[in-house]
C-alpha cells in the first residue's frame, strides 16, 4: 500500500515573502492609479495605528473599503499582475523558495495559505506553481466592483479551519508540514506534525517553546 502524500502548507507573508504585502498591495494601487493619490493619507494612518494590537480583520476591511473600495476589477487584476511580478523579483525569501522548490520537487501536496487577499494571492499561488490557494476572499457587487471582504479573514481558526476542511487532509496533522513567522498561525503550527516557525514574530519564538516547533531563520 503506497505511503500517502506528505502535504506542506506555506504562511506567505513575511514567511515567503519579506515583508507583508497588504499595504504595499493597497498603496501601490493608488500610485498606480495617479488620480487617488488625493486620498488622505491621515486616514490611512489613523487606520493602522490598530493594525499593532487592535482587530486586524476591522482594519483590513476598512483599509479596503476606504481605498480601493468601488474600484473595478479589471484594474485591480491588472494592478494584481503587476504587483506580483514586482513580488517575485523582489520581495522573495531567497530559502524560502529554495525550501518550496524541493518539497515540490520531492512530489509533495503544496497549500499556500494566506491571510492577505485573494485578487493576488492566487496570481502568486500560480507563479510559483502552487495549485491550491487559501485566501482571504474579496467580495465584489452585481457591476463587478469591489465592497470589501467576503466571509472570514483566512487567520488564527479560520485558516486551519479550511485547511482541515480540504479534500484528504488528515484531522490529525499527521503528515504535514506547515511553515509560517506569525504567531496568528499557532494554532496551524501546533496541529501539524512538524511545525516551522519561520524568522518568527516576538510573541511567536516565546510561544513554540516546549511546543515541538521548530525555528528556522531564512
Amino acid at each position: 500500500m503506497p505511503e500517502p502524500q506528505r502535504i506542506v502548507v506555506f504562511d506567505l507573508d513575511v514567511t515567503l515573502t519579506r515583508y507583508d504585502t497588504f499595504l504595499p498591495f493597497v498603496i501601490g494601487y493608488l500610485r498606480y492609479q495617479r488620480k487617488r493619490r488625493s486620498l488622505s493619507l491621515w486616514r490611512l494612518a489613523s487606520l493602522l495605528k490598530f493594525w499593532r494590537w487592535g482587530d486586524r480583520t476591522w482594519v483590513k476591511t476598512q483599509v479596503l473599503r476606504a481605498f480601493v473600495g468601488g474600484q473595478p476589477r479589471a484594474r485591480l487584476e491588472a494592478w494584481a499582475d503587476r504587483f506580483v511580478e514586482e513580488l517575485m523579483e523582489d520581495a522573495m525569501r531567497e530559502q524560502g523558495l529554495e525550501q518550496l522548490r524541493r518539497h515540490q520537487s520531492d512530489g509533495a501536496r503544496v497549500i499556500l495559505a494566506s491571510a492577505s487577499f485573494d485578487i493576488y494571492v492566487k496570481r502568486l499561488g500560480a507563479r510559483l506553481g502552487i495549485d491550491e490557494v487559501l485566501a482571504t476572499r474579496t467580495a465584489w457587487s452585481a457591476r463587478d466592483r469591489l465592497v470589501g471582504m467576503d466571509g472570514e479573514n483566512c487567520r488564527d481558526d479560520e485558516k486551519l479551519r479550511r485547511i482541515q476542511a480540504l479534500d484528504d487532509v488528515p484531522d490529525n496533522g499527521v503528515g504535514v508540514t506547515a511553515y509560517s513567522d506569525s504567531h496568528a498561525d499557532l494554532p496551524l503550527l501546533s496541529w501539524a506534525e512538524n511545525g516551522v516557525a519561520v524568522c518568527p514574530s516576538k510573541r511567536l519564538f516565546h510561544q513554540v517553546g516546549g511546543l515541538g516547533i521548530e525555528v528556522a531563520r531564512w
